[in-house]
């Protein structure tokens, strides 16, 4: 009997249907080198006193979450400039969800890191790190261009910011 039969409760499926659906903001987590905290060295990533590591979100927002010593940059490389050793000890100590490196100088690793990594390299001569965390704030769909490259496998070119004029 028709009377009979309980109401259909459609409360989550009106409340589903009737909300909009919020996507999630696109982040990532990156590692400047630094000698101070405050700017980008000139040299080598792998040759940094410090790590600044840090959350950079899609509209804009930046996180600073913590400074880590370069407990590797004394790595012999007697024998081979960039070496494998190096490179692998440093990316292992950041850990596995760095998404971007970014140093003042490009080197044999970050190439390799480029092309043997999900981590995307950035190579900055603006050395103020508040100007290059504004710039790259103002610019995500860089950052989101190069990540979405090295998640399709697909090949692509270290990231360079240049001087603004």
């Amino acid at each position: 009997m028709p009377g009979n039969n309980p109401p259909v409760n459609n409360r989550n499926t009106e409340l589903h249907l009737n909300s909009p659906v919020q996507e999630k903001m696109v982040k990532y987590k990156f590692a400047l080198a630094s000698s101070d905290g405050i700017q980008l060295t000139s040299k080598h990533f792998g040759d940094s006193e410090i790590f600044v590591i840090g959350e950079i979100h899609e509209d804009g927002t930046v996180r600073l979450l913590e400074q880590m010593k370069n407990n590797f940059k004394n790595i012999d490389e007697s024998t081979a400039h960039g070496s494998k050793e190096k490179r692998n000890s440093i990316i292992s100590y950041l850990g596995e969800g760095i998404d971007f490196i970014i140093a003042g100088q490009m080197s044999p690793n970050f190439k390799q890191i480029n092309t043997k990594t999900r981590v995307c390299p950035v190579v900055s001569q603006i050395r103020d790190i508040k100007h290059v965390l504004s710039f790259l704030g103002s610019n995500f769909h860089l950052l989101k261009e190069k990540y979405t490259a090295k998640m399709e496998n697909r090949e692509t070119d270290i990231l360079r910011i240049d001087l603004q004029p």
